[in-house]
């Protein structure tokens, strides 16, 4: 499923350098995990898939409230109010 080209893809994505035995390791494992996607769609989940009530949750009320640290002093990315990070896709 997947091979080389595709790790290599997701490396120069992250910013990765990997040897080519790296790339042949994670091809595998990427694969495998895939399959484990695959068995999941046999899963029979009868009737619990027309319930949505088991995707209630009864949690705390989300409140807003404001932080005693500033976006600024936690990333060096901040720009105005909005958070500009490097560009990673479309490298070269």
């Amino acid at each position: 499923m997947f091979n080389s080209e595709d790790v290599r893809k997701i490396a120069a994505l992250s910013s990765l350098e990997l040897t080519d035995e790296e790339v042949g390791k994670f091809a595998e494992q990427f694969t495998a995990i895939l399959k484990y996607f695959e068995k999941l769609k046999e899963a029979d989940v009868g009737e619990l898939a027309d319930r949505d009530d088991q995707l209630q949750v009864n949690g705390r009320d989300d409140i807003c409230t404001e932080s005693e640290v500033s976006p600024d002093q936690f990333s060096p990315y901040l720009e105005g109010k909005f958070f500009k990070v490097p560009r990673v896709i479309e490298q070269n």
